[in-house]
């Protein structure tokens, strides 16, 4: 067999092993085609943060660049987490990297400016985040800029679901947009189709 169907009555003379080839090369298109990875999920999501900040217009604090994790900084004061509060959807959500990174830049910022000096902060903070917010993190990027008015917040993302299931090469994603990205890959799976 050439490997694509044949008409049913040649089909009908294929020996056993010509039957078993024909199958293992369909198996790895179907493989070919389903998506690598599985969903992102929380632990996975990284955000990398900078900043330049002052008080009353002298140089209070300056971050180059770091990285931020899912968990809950140790040794928050508690009203910083009142200040910052996710939004609790489906799933809780105050873990998150970006909130994470929000708590421990509002800490430092606050022992240094005091807790009324905060509408005195001016400066830059940048961030980038490996996925998407969800509206629980982009709720606590709100309430951070109510806190600190005058820092310019300049925030990033990029889509996971692209990155990890989209091909990696220019002509790979060409064919795979000109198919209809990933609802034509559903498709085709759906259909039982694997064109190569």
């Amino acid at each position: 067999p050439s490997g694509a169907a044949e008409p049913e009555e040649e089909q009908e003379h294929w020996t056993e092993a010509e039957w078993e080839a024909w199958n293992r090369r369909e198996r790895a298109k179907q493989r070919a085609e389903m998506p690598v990875g599985s969903s992102p999920s929380t632990d996975s999501i990284v955000s990398h943060v900078s900043y330049k900040v002052f008080h009353k217009g002298l140089l209070m604090s300056h971050e180059p660049g770091r990285l931020f994790f899912s968990e809950i900084p140790k040794n928050v004061d508690p009203r910083i987490g009142e200040m910052l509060q996710p939004i609790f959807s489906h799933i809780n959500r105050d873990d998150h990297s970006e909130r994470a990174a929000l708590m421990h830049i509002t800490r430092a910022l606050l022992k240094r400016c005091g807790w009324e000096g905060s509408d005195d902060c001016s400066g830059w903070l940048r961030m980038y985040i490996t996925h998407f917010p969800c509206i629980s993190c982009v709720a606590v990027t709100c309430q951070f800029v109510r806190f600190f008015p005058a820092v310019r917040l300049e925030l990033d993302f990029d889509n996971m679901w692209k990155t990890r299931f989209e091909p990696a090469d220019k002509l790979g994603a060409d064919r795979f947009h000109g198919q209809g990205g990933l609802a034509g890959r559903r498709k085709r799976i759906e259909d039982g189709f694997f064109e190569w």
